[in-house]
């Protein structure tokens, strides 16, 4: 009887574990945070169409961080209450200096004049830009009574510099403790009339990446679709740092397979957001029927941005494709078919080539592809890191090249339109299994060689053996290889679909 009586308790106890919120106090908020990223200023006076008060300010834009996002996930989601945090927030807290003058916060009283906003970053509403909007009140220490002596020509012969800086504040109800952090200052970021003026349409000239596009329904039945998207590439979003926010998301939709049409264009550059399709779906009985695709750029006004003295819109190239109740692919290889059905279940056939299966791949629809196989095998989500080309900005490509399934082609560059030859895709793809599967004994087999085996180049043997022994890859007939031939995109998904298979058995 008491041993039964113990096991109740050992039993009861780990429930209580399990289901009281202790059980979630594992999860610890950073205790350092880096500067705000992406920082920029824009001056706003009267000569602005849109402001005639003859006031003045300062905008000074801002992203938020990977560490402070997190954090923000973690509020929004429940797993700081859960681990007994609460009353959070998070700041942001402006400084300025004029010429070469001291900054504010090394002056007395700065605790007292201390510019504090509220950041509005929201990991529900995908918005992780923000900006200190500084006016002229603020600057009567410098500039008496804020009247700049002869109008914005006082920026002729005078400087102000400004930086950010994140103030994280929240509280622990168990133990009672209260946390304060200070990221470090930003970069500083100064104002002149004689300035550097930046170009919009080289900084908004990178594609943007959409993740997923979801027709969903309001509570009164209406359709609408709501739209996730990567984080917007560093230039724009310094652009939309130097516009007081001014970049916006341009939305394009397809129905029904009809012709591309212009959805609207909406604020701001957030990376979750929704979009009205009342007037697109009415007739539409049942939402999983629904046939349509979407794809978005970001779009920019030159009034926002004067010092560029242009007018008119720019826009950012198209994101990829997201498709709902449309053909996987199109214009295949009748003997490729049955493969490519099992690599769109995969996931494996990518926006940029499915519409032209049976044609050339290149290098960057190779590596997308790469990525693709990488993300279903790990079950990860691949990042950029640190990679860059000076010939490509596709965030696809510097995602395989900074996990190492591609390389560039020297000199710094990539060759994302060069076409890839079939011994190629072999070495491309052997190199991208040894960072997927690297505990594998990768040995190629050289015993039974094609009939071609002349033409394989030295460094290309070990991708086109190893492979062939797995049978991944296969010759042409006559026991010929062909490493020269250009390989298409039905063939490069095919053996990436063979590959996963082959090692998820």
């Amino acid at each position: 009887m008491k041993s039964k009586f113990t096991v109740r308790i050992i039993v009861f106890s780990m429930l209580i574990c399990l289901f009281s919120p202790m059980a979630y106090a594992s999860y610890q908020p950073p205790s350092s945070y880096n500067s705000p990223t992406n920082v920029g200023v824009m001056f706003n006076g009267e000569e602005l169409e849109y402001d005639k008060s003859g006031r003045w300010s300062f905008d000074i834009g801002f992203g938020a961080t990977d560490e402070i996002r997190e954090l923000i996930a973690a509020y929004e989601d429940g797993r700081m209450d859960e681990a007994g945090y609460d009353s959070f927030n998070v700041s942001c807290q402006g400084d300025y200096k004029l010429d070469n003058g001291k900054w504010r916060s090394e002056q007395s009283g700065y605790d007292d004049w201390v510019f504090t906003q509220d950041t509005g970053f929201s990991n529900e509403f995908g918005t992780w830009v923000s900006n200190c909007h500084i006016y002229d009140a603020y600057f009567d220490e410098s500039i008496p009574d804020g009247v700049l002596p002869g109008g914005k020509e006082f920026f002729d012969s005078h400087s102000i510099s400004f930086r950010v800086r994140f103030y994280i504040g929240f509280y622990h109800s168990d133990s009672g403790e209260s946390y304060e952090y200070y990221s470090p200052w930003s970069q500083s970021v100064s104002y002149t009339n004689n300035q550097k003026i930046e170009d919009p349409s080289a900084l908004i000239n990178h594609e943007p990446t959409l993740l997923s596009a979801e027709l969903k329904k309001t509570d009164d039945g209406r359709p609408y679709l709501s739209f996730s998207a990567d984080k917007a590439h560093d230039n724009i979003q310094l652009l939309n740092s130097i516009s007081n926010q001014r970049v916006y998301t341009n939305v394009w939709l397809r129905v029904n397979g009809g012709g591309w049409f212009d959805a609207g264009t909406y604020l701001w550059m957030k990376e979750t957001f929704d979009v009205d399709a009342d007037n697109y779906f009415t007739d539409t009985e049942s939402f999983d029927d629904a046939v349509y695709d979407v794809k978005f750029r970001y779009s920019f006004d030159y009034d926002y941005y004067p010092a560029a003295g242009k007018s008119g819109d720019v826009y950012s190239p198209f994101s990829n494709v997201i498709s709902h109740g449309m053909p996987a692919y199109n214009g295949a290889s009748s003997w490729a078919k049955a493969e490519l059905d099992k690599a769109a279940g995969y996931g494996l056939i990518t926006e940029r080539i499915k519409d032209k299966m049976s044609g050339k791949i290149t290098r960057e629809e190779f590596a997308e592809i790469a990525v693709k196989l990488y993300e279903k095998y790990t079950g990860k989500t691949a990042i950029s890191g640190n990679a860059s080309f000076s010939d490509t900005s596709n965030t696809e490509i510097l995602k395989a090249a900074n996990l190492g399934l591609v390389t560039g082609v020297g000199d710094n560059k990539y060759a994302p339109n060069q076409l890839v030859t079939r011994e190629q895709m072999a070495t491309i793809l052997l190199r991208a299994l040894k960072v997927i599967e690297s505990d594998t004994d990768f040995t190629p087999d050289f015993s039974q060689k094609f009939a071609d085996d002349a033409k394989v180049e030295s460094w290309a043997r070990d991708g086109v053996y190893y492979c062939a022994k797995a049978e991944i890859v296969t010759g042409i007939g006559a026991n010929m290889f062909d490493p020269d031939g250009y390989a298409t995109r039905e063939q490069a998904v095919i053996v990436c679909t063979r590959a996963y298979e082959y090692f998820s058995k």
